[in-house]
């Protein structure tokens, strides 16, 4: 099952998603799902020129927003964190959502803002409403429970 849904978020990512899947609209993907990344050494650019060339500015957005908001959150691979950043019809919409380790607790932010405006913090400012919203407490108590 797991793969299944790794697969789809990586599949819809790039546009790909069969006609036949399964639709998974109850759950929000773990942030920069299915994303690939390619590194170069910083001096390389012939590589880097070459990996230009490949980016989907699209994602490199997302990924940056989604990220962005998990690394607000403070939150690993472990913690129970969903981030999710489109762009349709130049806008940017985001749904971040933020659960307890038993999936009882659950502080959700859902967003939009134009493509052209200023998305440098928009993951961010999502991840703030969401510490506001009581998202330090339960951040807290994940880190305290994953600890044992």
């Amino acid at each position: 099952w797991n793969g299944a849904v790794f697969a789809s978020a990586g599949l819809e990512r790039i546009n790909l998603l069969p006609e036949n899947h399964l639709v998974l609209d109850w759950m929000i993907p773990a942030p920069a799902q299915g994303a690939m990344l390619v590194v170069a050494m910083e001096e390389d650019a012939y590589t880097r020129e070459a990996l230009a060339k490949l980016n989907d500015n699209k994602t490199e957005v997302a990924t940056h927003i989604e990220r962005q908001f998990l690394r607000k959150l403070e939150g690993g691979c472990t913690a129970p964190i969903g981030a999710l950043a489109t762009i349709e019809d130049n806008e940017i919409r985001f749904e971040g959502v933020l659960l307890s380790i038993d999936g009882k607790q659950k502080i959700h932010v859902e967003k939009a803002m134009a493509i052209s405006g200023d998305f440098s913090n928009f993951g961010n400012d999502c991840a703030e409403e969401v510490l506001a919203n009581g998202g330090t407490e339960l951040m807290a108590e994940i880190r305290e429970k994953l600890k044992k």
